[in-house]
């Protein structure tokens, strides 16, 4: 049967890259009024681009500092991208849909399941419901533990605002900070306070989760099961957020390292915050630029995996890189097919699962390169920006500010594809194949 399209040409990934293209175009516009700006000046058309395709895309990288670039307005106009680009502009669509009380046809319900990279078209709408609602009580809880925190520091107002942008900012995995003016960069300030660490932290994994996760969580209580894919987001999150703390830990036993300086229990808790974020967070307790290369490789690494698929970051995701290393082992064991967890993987999500894989490695190599040719800076520091960019996370070098203007549109490329996923885009690219009813036939070719 031939798959469900919105219409002749309007294909489901065609959708969504006109909608985000839409929806940047207009963020540009308002991060370019001369009202967005604290100092009352027009942002440059390109940098207000950036800015708004890397909240939209919830990465984090910034030409300019946000907290004291932006007036108030630019603030909220950049919160609300967040936000929209965190649960995703369908899914917003969705639920306003629902609210005003208007039916939400199979167009839209097959949209959304293109957007969320859903198997099965049933309980979308429902769905769409539970990532809103699981967005905002998560939200509020952080909103609440930071800002009775930042009270002291920051006043009750004050604390309020900060509170609720960096809430929002750390579950939707964005990593854009209001702290610059304060004299520091991200949350450097808070490097050994326990509380904000834990608690944007943990924002961050929740949000890296995804609500379908979450919610198989909140109702194991009743069901005593787990699906497939909520097991290998579960059980390939916990091994990289203490594998990936570990590896830190372990690269940064070098004389010059900033960790070093800091006692055993600070260095735990920066290790453990950067383990987490460096999977599309995007927030930093310390100057990465200070830390060692080896370090920088694992940061990369937790960066090219992400997070989890229909969650708020980015990546190749943990449940593909999950799929293809129980699929390698079973495969290793004389096993024909994948088995995790007492179950199958069918074969076509394991070919799913390598062409994202190798179709992001290549993208990454291609703007590596690209960046390469365009700036004439060293090619490590601009791999670890592209793929932060791809994995929309927001970690930086300190390489992004200095971009050309060449250097910043294939970095803005970069986060749009990151975000939409690269099978997505050659989806919406490629021509509507014709009915294939011949197969070719097979032949081996080595392996090993």
């Amino acid at each position: 049967m031939e798959k469900l399209r919105l219409d002749n040409w309007l294909t489901p990934s065609k959708a969504l890259v006109l909608g985000f293209t839409a929806i940047i175009a207009f963020g540009t516009f308002l991060l370019s009024l001369p009202v967005a700006s604290a100092n009352g000046q027009a942002l440059s058309a390109l940098d207000a681009l950036f800015t708004a395709t890397s909240a939209l895309c919830v990465t984090g990288l910034a030409v300019v500092d946000t907290g004291s670039t932006f007036s108030l307005f630019g603030h909220i106009v950049i919160l609300i991208f967040l936000q929209v680009g965190g649960v995703g502009f369908v899914t917003m669509a969705v639920v306003i849909s629902v609210i005003i009380g208007r039916r939400v046809g199979l167009r839209e319900r097959i949209l959304l399941q293109e957007s969320l990279g859903h198997v099965k078209i049933q309980g979308m709408v429902r769905l769409a419901l539970y990532i809103l609602g699981v967005a905002l009580i998560a939200e509020a809880a952080g909103f609440v533990l930071l800002w009775v925190r930042w009270q002291a520091d920051l006043g009750s107002g004050r604390a309020a605002w900060f509170a609720l942008f960096h809430s929002v900012s750390a579950f939707v995995n964005a990593g854009f900070d209001l702290f610059g003016q304060q004299g520091q960069s991200s949350l450097q300030g808070y490097r050994g306070d326990v509380l904000v660490n834990l608690v944007i932290a943990g924002l961050i994994f929740l949000g890296s989760l995804g609500a379908p996760v979450l919610i198989e969580l909140i109702n194991w209580r009743n069901t005593q099961r787990l699906s497939l894919h909520s097991s290998l987001v579960l059980s390939m999150s916990a091994l990289l957020l203490v594998g990936g703390a570990a590896l830190i830990l372990l690269t940064e036993l070098n004389a010059e390292s900033p960790l070093l300086q800091m006692p055993w229990g600070e260095r735990l808790l920066v290790s453990l915050f950067h383990s987490a974020s460096a999977r599309t967070g995007g927030f930093s307790t310390v100057n990465l630029a200070e830390m060692t290369s080896t370090a920088w490789l694992v940061l990369i690494m937790l960066m090219f995996i992400g997070a989890a698929t229909a969650s708020m970051g980015g990546g190749v995701k943990v449940n593909v890189l999950g799929a293809l290393v129980f699929t390698l082992w079973s495969v290793g064991r004389g096993r024909e097919e994948g088995e995790a967890f007492g179950r199958t993987i069918p074969r076509e999500t394991v070919y799913k699962a390598m062409a994202v894989v190798i179709g992001a490695a290549v993208f990454v190599m291609v703007m590596t390169i690209a960046l390469t040719i365009s700036e004439r800076l060293e090619p490590f520091y601009l791999m670890f920006e592209v793929v932060s960019a791809f994995g929309t996370v927001g970690f930086s070098l300190g390489v992004t500010p200095e971009l050309s203007p060449v250097g910043k549109l294939l970095v803005i490329i970069t986060m749009f594809v990151g975000r939409l996923g690269p099978l997505t885009l050659i989806a919406a690219l490629a021509r509507t194949p014709a009915a294939q009813h011949l197969r070719y036939p097979e032949e081996k070719i080595m392996i090993g």
